[in-house]
């Protein structure tokens, strides 16, 4: 079997506990100066409500790279275009329209319409 024949392997899954977990793993990632790490995905699966990252560890054992999903599902869907998280002076996290309040991290929601089987790891 070559390669274009093998079906695509999902990546590994990580389940988060809580949405805030989700906020607080992406800002720590981001670089230094920036007030954040990349983008939130959201994905409405029926009546679920997933939120995810999607990244990829490079030089993982004897692969080239170990791609996952860092997810977490949530009863809340976004009502707005960005989730931004505040830590002082109480930590607080809350859908706006906002992205410009330099006393909060903001986080742009990026909505899937469709998302391919394999990148589904909360069916697994």
């Amino acid at each position: 079997m070559n390669k274009e024949e093998r079906p695509m392997q999902s990546p590994a899954s990580m389940k988060l506990g809580s949405l805030i977990d989700l906020v607080k793993l992406l800002i720590s990632t981001a670089r230094p100066g920036e007030r954040s790490g990349g983008y939130l995905g959201y994905y409405g699966d029926g009546d679920r409500s997933i939120y995810f990252l999607i990244n990829t560890t490079l030089g993982y054992y004897e692969l080239n790279a170990l791609p996952f999903v860092v997810w977490v599902e949530e009863t809340e869907k976004p009502t707005n275009a960005f989730l931004r998280y505040q830590t002082s002076p109480s930590e607080k996290l809350e859908f706006s329209d906002d992205a410009t309040d330099p006393k909060w991290f903001t986080l742009p929601i990026i909505k899937f319409e469709e998302m391919p089987k394999y990148l589904r790891v909360w069916e697994q």
